[in-house]
This record gives C-alpha cells, structure tokens and sequence, in this order.
C-alpha cells in the first residue's frame, strides 16, 4: 500500500476560478488556473495550481491523509478503490476551484487577496464531492512550483510525442506492408483473371469447332457399284468420297438386275416343223 502511486502519471488540465461568495466588491478572476497532479514520491500524492500572476495554491496528500479524506468523503472500499475515484474525479469536467477569505491589507502580499482555496470534484452527477483543502504558496515557494509545472509538463509533452512518433511510424510500416499485400493480391488476381479467360476462351473455341463438323456417316450405308469396295471408315457429308459414293448408286433403277444363277438357262433349240403344225 505504501507504494500506490509508483506508477502514477503526471496529470495536467486547465480550469477557472470562482469566489465562494461573489460581490460587487471582490476583484474578477480572469486568467485560468493551470492544474497539475503528480505523485512526490510512491506514497504522496501532491497537486498544484497556478495562474502564472497572483495565486498557487498547493496540496500534498499522504496515505494517512488520504485514508482521512475517504472517511470524510464517505466512500467504502480500500483505498485503492478511492484513489482511482479520486483520479477519475480530477479528470472529470466536474471539476472547481473555489476561492475565499479575501482580505485587501497592504502589509505583505500575503495578506492581500484570496486568503483559502478548495478543489471540489465529484465523478458524475449524483456522486459523492471530493473536497481538498489548498494552501496558497508566497514567494520562492510559488515560484518553485510553477517551474516545477513547466517542467514536468515539457516531460509529458516529450512522452506524449516519443509516443506519438512511434505510433506514426508503426502506422507508416503497416501501411507499406498493406500496400505491398495489395499490389501482391492484385498480381496474382490479374495471374487468374488471364487464366480463366483463356480456358474460357478455348472452351468457347472448342464448343464452336464441335457445331461446325458436319455429321459423319458410315460408307456401308451406301449401295455402291460391284466395282466399288468401301472401306470401313466412315465419309464426312458432302466429302469427295461421299460424291464417289452417291454417283456410284443412281437414286432410280428403272429394272431391277436378275442375278445370273437365277436366270434359266437354254440348253438348244427346239425345232418345230410348220407340216407337221399345220397336219395337227
């Protein structure tokens, strides 16, 4: 527990002042009050603010004083529970400083002006308020402080942008290995593109090719000549071949040809005398 701000990060905001009782007679409070928190050592918690002209107010807070200011605000829990309350509060717009006890002596300049100052936070609307009591800083003091903000807020700047160039350089090497996969990607898109394209078109080629033969028929099919032999492959229509074929069988045969076995054969002649007709 006595190490819980180890870790802590600088905070830093800007807000602006009010009077607890505002009057006529009360100067106005123009300049914005810059705010910065940071952790003194791992157990103290301490918080600044400035206008960089007339006030700077300061607060440290230990463990124990802090263990006190939860009992006070009313908050359960451990107090690391209540301390990132109290962060989350502070970085709220829920946020005010208040000013009082103004007193207007020309004896020292301490004498003259607001004389106590509380921050008021709460986390949201309906929460429980934060209130921590403020000591105005004189002389070497203040001084000390403000240059104390700018410096630790020249260290958060130099952390914020050391981050922000190693983001911007993370994102430039991510965009160059996106655009390298892209080009990649578009490559061998355009590789399948032209391949596909010519399968198609051999496809297409092809199917064309196979409509365009004419339809081929069998030689045997035809009643060629005697003469004619066929062999038997088969003739393409409207081949030579083909008009071999058609002119070799007339489409018309007037008389159909008695084969020759079939024929009656004449084996002399049979003479008959024109008497012997006539005696009969």
């Amino acid at each position: 527990m006595s190490k819980v701000f180890e870790d802590f990060q600088p905070m830093f905001s800007k807000l602006n002042a009010e009077w607890e009782n505002p009057s006529s007679s009360l100067p106005s409070l123009d300049l914005p009050f810059l705010f910065h928190i940071h952790a003194l050592n791992s157990s103290t918690l301490r918080i600044h603010l400035t206008d960089f002209h007339s006030y700077t107010w300061e607060s440290t807070k230990s463990i124990q004083q802090l263990e006190d200011l939860r009992d006070d605000v009313g908050i359960g829990g451990s107090l690391s529970e209540f301390v990132d309350y109290l962060i989350t509060s502070l970085k709220s717009d829920n946020v005010k400083l208040v000013l009082g006890g103004y007193v207007t002596s020309s004896r020292s300049e301490a004498d003259h002006g607001a004389s106590v100052a509380k921050l008021i936070a709460h986390k949201s609307k309906g929460m429980p308020l934060v209130t921590i009591s403020l000591v105005r800083l004189m002389k070497s003091s203040d001084n000390d402080a403000m240059a104390n903000l700018c410096l630790e807020l020249y260290e958060a700047f130099k952390r914020n942008h050391q981050l922000v160039v190693r983001e911007q350089e993370s994102s430039y090497q991510l965009t160059r290995r996106l655009s390298a996969e892209k080009e990649k990607n578009e490559s061998i898109q355009a590789q399948l593109d032209v391949a596909l394209f010519s399968k198609n078109k051999k496809l297409r080629e092809s199917t064309v090719s196979d409509k365009a033969l004419p339809m081929a028929i069998p030689i045997s099919n035809f009643n060629a000549s005697p003469n004619f032999k066929a062999s038997p492959v088969t003739v393409a229509l409207g081949s030579p071949l083909n008009k071999l074929a058609e002119d070799q069988n007339p489409s018309k045969v007037s008389q159909r040809v008695v084969p020759a076995y079939r024929r009656h054969k004449a084996r002399g002649v049979v003479l008959v005398d024109s008497d012997d007709e006539n005696g009969n």
